[in-house]
Formats: structure tokens, sequence, C-alpha cells
């Protein structure tokens, strides 16, 4: 009995050592670790980038969506994540489905994930933050049925989870507001996530 109190706590010690010196190799806090064990476990995945973990993350600049000299500007304030586009290069991959738009609000400055008819997409403010220590994200689940999401204004250096789920499209992307010209434009940092 002695013999296997004392083999526990041998394996208990170099486990509790082995999650120390991971601790302090990846950076991670333990509360991160231990959320990210728990998730794991529980079936949901933490976050994982599709462009890779380590990747530079990519840069848009949306323009507000307006109509000037009867000529409405709509795919520039547009972008799809899945493709990585906006503009008129990207109206011919997405058949016009797009995950964001900017600037379409009655808010001031705001992004907007509702566009299509069946549309159940949703969007939240993740608060402030950068890529170096990009947040673990919540589990947001699409809507059951077509759903008009609320608007979320824009905010420098505040980032954002978006699930784009309609009867073609069902992925999720992050990004990060990295400049904000008032009722002109805004440019975003943005990386998929995996499923």
């Amino acid at each position: 009995m002695m013999q296997r109190r004392m083999l526990f706590n041998r394996r208990w010690f170099w486990y509790r050592i082995a999650v120390e010196e991971l601790n302090m190799i990846v950076g991670f806090s333990k509360r991160f670790l231990m959320v990210a064990m728990l998730l794991a476990a529980s079936g949901f995945s933490t976050l994982i980038l599709a462009q890779g973990i380590g990747v530079e993350p990519k840069f848009v600049t949306l323009e507000k969506r307006q109509t000037k000299d009867g000529v409405d500007n709509y795919i520039n304030a547009a972008f799809s994540f899945r493709f990585g586009v906006n503009g008129e290069e990207g109206r011919k991959l997405t058949r016009n489905n797009w995950d964001v738009l900017f600037g379409n609000s009655p808010i001031a400055d705001a992004f907007s994930v509702t566009m299509i008819v069946d549309d159940r997409s949703r969007i939240i403010d993740l608060g402030k933050g950068d890529w170096s220590s990009v947040p673990v994200t919540p589990f947001l689940p699409c809507y059951d049925n077509p759903t008009r999401e609320k608007d979320v204004p824009a905010i420098v250096s505040n980032m954002y989870l978006v699930h784009s789920c309609d009867s073609n499209d069902d992925h999720e992307a992050i990004f990060r507001v990295e400049e904000l010209n008032s009722k002109k434009n805004v440019t975003i940092s943005w990386k998929l996530i995996a499923k």
C-alpha cells in the first residue's frame, strides 16, 4: 500500500512538473491552460486558426457603404473571410454572399453580418486584444432560424468573433480593428478559425 502511494505521489509530482514546464515554455497562464484542457476534454476545440498558428494575420480595408453618383460601393464595404476577398474579384467567388459589411447601419462605423434572406450569422465583440494574446473564443452557435443580428460598433484594437452561417456557409473567423477613419473606412486584420 505504501509503495502504491509513493508511486502515485511520484507520478503526480512529475505530472505537475511537466505542466509547469509546459506553462513556462508555451507562456500560457495556468488558467488558460486549464480552460483549454477542459474545452478539449469536453469536445469543444479551442481557438485553432485555419491559416495556422504563428502565421501572421491578413489585412483588408473596407469602405463605408454608400452610394455616390449613383454607384453603390457594396462590394468594397463587404468581405468574405472564407475566400479572403472583397471587391469585384470577390463577387464571382462569393456569389455576393459576404460574411461582414462595414458602415451599413444606423450606428456610425458598425459591422453587420446579416446580409441574405436565410442568414443565421452571429458576431460578438471580444474587447481589446491583439494577436500575441488571442483570447479563447466562446462557443458562438448560429441562430436556429434566419435572424437579423444586431450590428456592433467598430472600435480600434477590439477583436471580434464572427460565425457566418446560412444555407451555403458555416465557418468562423476572428478579426481585429487596426485603424478606423470614421464614416470613411476601417482596416482589419483577420484569421479563419479551423473547425
